[in-house]
């Protein structure tokens, strides 16, 4: 840690969280955008990643996982040995509920306030914000979005979008043509292939190399402007792209990371990037332990990209978070002295699919297979519980996918020892990682609106 940074965590230390506010509140706006007067513009570039839902559970269950199965900590891990690392406290809160949802999370470090939930950069009032990555085109950066999710999500649009809500996808692509989003790689082609307006042509009249597989998004590499949509919704789940055959031409996060720095990293001003490991959140929401692990992993070896990066472009500020957490997730004590935690950490390795993609099997097959099941999870299931799927099947229930992992909850906890609170998002406040210029800016407690303010000062940008 360097000294300036010393001093100020040892100051925020003996101030206490009020001392800590009241220097929040002297460097911040109200609206958690720095002094303009006083920007640095020591940072060039700025490279966000977000592992949506990640709570501390999440996190602990991924590090247990590697050290158990891979004798190695996790690359997340291995930053707090750097003197250089930054480390927060983050409040989640959104305008509306001290628990967020991804759309108002994502706007709070987008535009520099604290919106409800469900809006994207909408203030409170009705309000149109600016959302960063409209800034930093104003002042000649590019700019790129990568997720596994459709990259109209929720977290993606709180850098780029306007809407009132978070629903209007449909927009939210037709505003990412509009205001010139450089690099533009994940799900959702369907909100781009409309019948009423199909983007495609579009964005290849424009300049941009398109790709809808791996194969093209390598060829697509190096191109200054990229549209790559490979899935009609989100990407599916790393768990399901590693052991079906019929995805291997489905790109994962690290391999969109890798190709959005290879195009950003030629613009003469620098970027602004976000990166984003949506389907965390989707894991966590319906309390599968072994998609969520998956998703979380592959997260973990974007930090080594990252990293990667900064330390041969020391002008970029990277600041690694989450949105919130999701679930509750927890790896629990199980067994005899807790004997069991550490062979379920080898046990949840026999879970092959994702319960989406079972869903999805199931919905299509109109019925419930258990031999199936079981080859790809480990589980046995009862003739009671082979019922009540199917009466899920034929009821159809809206989430299949949880009604599942309900179904087998007992079976799930002694397999894998991972217990959950809900199936919602939680009110925990996150850790935020930060490295190189700007870092220094961020407080020991930090509400989430206010890493907005920070951005565009070390980025230089003005309102």
């Amino acid at each position: 840690m360097s000294e300036s940074n010393h001093s100020r965590r040892t100051f925020l230390k003996g101030a206490g969280l009020a001392g800590a506010a009241a220097v929040l509140n002297t460097a911040c706006s109200s609206t958690g955008s720095q002094a303009l007067g006083t920007a640095s513009g020591k940072a060039r570039n700025v490279i966000f990643l977000v592992a949506d839902g990640m709570g501390t559970g999440t996190l602990s269950l991924a590090h247990h996982w590697s050290l158990r199965n891979q004798s190695k900590h996790l690359n997340r891990m291995e930053l707090y040995q750097r003197p250089d690392l930054v480390t927060a406290m983050q409040d989640t809160a959104s305008a509306s509920s001290p628990v967020t949802d991804s759309a108002a999370a994502s706007s709070s470090w987008g535009c520099g306030q604290r919106v409800n939930n469900g809006s994207i950069n909408t203030s409170v009032a009705g309000k149109s914000l600016t959302p960063i990555m409209s800034l930093a085109k104003r002042a000649g950066k590019a700019t790129g979005l990568v997720t596994t999710c459709r990259v109209t999500h929720a977290t993606p649009a709180g850098f780029a979008a306007n809407v009132r809500h978070r629903d209007s996808e449909d927009q939210i692509a037709d505003q990412y043509f509009d205001r010139g989003i450089d690099v533009i790689l994940g799900g959702g082609r369907r909100h781009f292939e409309r019948e009423e307006r199909n983007l495609m042509p579009e964005f290849q009249a424009a300049g941009y190399a398109l790709a809808t597989n791996r194969t093209e998004l390598k060829k697509a590499s190096g191109q200054a402007r990229v549209l790559g949509l490979f899935s009609e919704s989100h990407v599916p789940y790393q768990v399901d792209r590693e052991n079906d055959p019929a995805l291997s031409e489905v790109p994962g996060l690290t391999e969109m990371f890798e190709t959005a720095l290879q195009s950003l990293s030629h613009s003469p001003k620098g970027f602004v990037l976000q990166v984003e490991a949506g389907r965390v959140d989707h894991g966590c929401h319906v309390n599968d332990a072994a998609a969520t692990l998956h998703e979380m992993l592959e997260f973990d070896r974007c930090i080594r990209i990252a990293t990667n990066f900064i330390d041969a472009h020391p002008d970029t500020l990277l600041i690694i978070t989450t949105d919130h957490g999701t679930g509750g997730c927890q790896l629990n004590g199980w067994g005899e002295k807790y004997s069991e935690s550490g062979p379920a950490l080898e046990r949840i390795n026999g879970i092959r699919a994702s319960f989406a993609a079972l869903e999805t099997y199931y919905l299509q097959l109109g019925q419930f297979d258990a031999a199936h099941f079981s080859r790809l999870t480990g589980i046995q299931p009862s003739e009671s519980q082979v019922a009540a799927v199917n009466e899920a099947i034929t009821g159809n229930t809206e989430y299949l996918s949880s009604a599942m992992t309900q179904i087998f909850g007992d079976d799930l906890l002694d397999l894998i020892a991972v217990g959950w609170t809900s199936n919602n998002h939680t009110s925990e406040c996150v850790e935020l990682l930060a490295l190189g210029p700007g870092s220094e800016r961020i407080p020991a407690f930090v509400e989430n609106y206010k890493i907005n303010g920070i951005m565009r000062q070390s980025l230089g940008l003005a309102g």
